[in-house]
């Protein structure tokens, strides 16, 4: 189910979050610097309304009609402590939007929000390289639907303190629907759904301290799409609560252009997610350094969990080319119904090469197989059985191989 936004008396109030935590959307509330754009509001105007009321209130006293406008297209472009609430209706936006918060504190939060949860689309059609553009800080996204923009339906652009939730991202071009890079921090990325995507729902790069979680990320148009990829020296980001379903999953790292870092991504944390028809493997790591997937769900995916060499992947964009991965942790995990996929067989928990084994960590996950002997796991091009597999990985004597009718699969 979507998550579905109400505004009362000017503040917006979640009241369908996805996932267990019980962290409420950021409040927003009227003042003096609060704008509307009401393109179904009789006496709605760019130029003779001043856009400080939702609706006629008559003397010039009412909301700008819609984004062709300067002032409106422009309203949220270097400001500080100013909310733009956007009324029902579908906006086009063929020269995209910047959003650029140029306070310094939490009180000159910027804020582009739909009015009192009312159905607010923006559509590029297929326009611009980016419809949303996010940059500077102290920034708020909410509520919006954002679909058909050439690329990226929003990018997060060096921005950082920012917030990106409750909206619903659809189609876009030839790339990924919410991109972060330039260096963007401290962003959560809570209760949206992703869907029809061309690459990856989501893709951050260069980027470090954000937060994904509570997302539902399903259904794309793009063939071998991802749900997230994190790369090009990412780090401290974490995946937390979101629901992945008929979709390819998580690159964790991953080959990229040229860049200073010694690893592809640093200190991932990927755990209680629940992933669900996702082809071929749910979780791959490359040139991962010190990342964790734990407290996972995967059911009827193609495989379960891979360790990605640059002799299988190719060379990626570290000086000299990026180190193995490092110090991974793949721990209290549960997998079951692995179809095979991508010319993999069934029941296929594990693929790893040697080189990637330093440091690994794998321990109480439970394996569910179809039936007694058929799990496998892949080291280096041949397939292994659980007890030749823990020579290789010892501390995975700690997980568990059992039947799919074992209450332990019944979740």
């Amino acid at each position: 189910m979507y998550t579905r936004l109400t505004v009362l008396v000017g503040t917006l109030v979640c009241v369908a979050c996805h996932g267990n935590s019980g962290t409420e959307p950021t409040s927003i509330s009227a003042s003096n610097n609060t704008y509307y754009i009401a393109s179904q509001e009789s006496g709605a105007d760019n130029e003779k309304c001043n856009g400080q009321a939702p609706t006629n209130q008559g003397n010039g006293n009412c909301p700008f009609r819609d984004f062709t406008g300067i002032k409106p297209l422009h309203l949220l472009d270097s400001a500080k402590g100013v909310t733009l609430f956007v009324r029902q209706g579908s906006y086009t936006l063929t020269q995209g939007m910047d959003v650029n918060g140029v306070g310094s504190s939490e009180a000159d939060r910027v804020t582009l929000a739909a009015f009192q949860g009312e159905t607010v689309v923006f559509d590029g059609r297929n326009t611009p390289r980016e419809l949303v553009t996010v940059s500077g800080q102290y920034v708020t996204v909410q509520g919006i639907t954002l679909q058909n923009s050439a690329g990226y339906n929003l990018e997060v652009r060096g921005a950082r303190q920012v917030v990106i939730q409750g909206n619903r991202f659809l189609a876009n071009g030839a790339s990924d629907s919410l991109k972060g890079d330039g260096g963007a921090a401290d962003v959560t990325v809570r209760d949206n759904e992703f869907t029809q995507w061309d690459s990856q729902a989501i893709d951050i790069t260069g980027v470090s301290r954000w937060t994904i979680e509570r997302n539902r990320i399903h259904d794309p148009k793009g063939v071998d799409a991802k749900a997230i990829g994190i790369k090009f020296g990412s780090r401290d980001i974490t995946v937390v609560n979101n629901e992945i379903f008929n979709t390819e999953g998580l690159s964790l790292g991953g080959v990229s252009s040229a860049h200073s870092n010694t690893f592809e991504a640093y200190n991932l944390s990927v755990r209680d997610n629940t992933f669900q028809n996702v082809a071929a493997f749910a979780a791959e790591f490359y040139s991962c350094s010190n990342c964790q997937f734990q407290g996972n769900r995967i059911t009827a995916a193609g495989a379960g969990v891979r360790l990605l060499s640059a002799a299988t992947h190719g060379v990626s964009g570290c000086p000299g080319g990026c180190q193995p991965n490092q110090g991974i942790t793949v721990s209290g995990n549960q997998l079951r119904n692995l179809v095979g996929g991508h010319g993999g067989p069934p029941d296929l928990f594990w693929a790893i090469e040697p080189s990637e084994l330093s440091g690994l960590s794998s321990a109480n996950n439970t394996y569910c197989e179809a039936s007694p002997g058929s799990s496998r796991f892949w080291i280096s091009g041949v397939f292994v059985r659980f007890d030749e597999w823990v020579r290789t990985v010892p501390t995975d004597m700690a997980s568990s191989v059992t039947g799919r009718t074992d209450s332990r699969c019944s979740w």
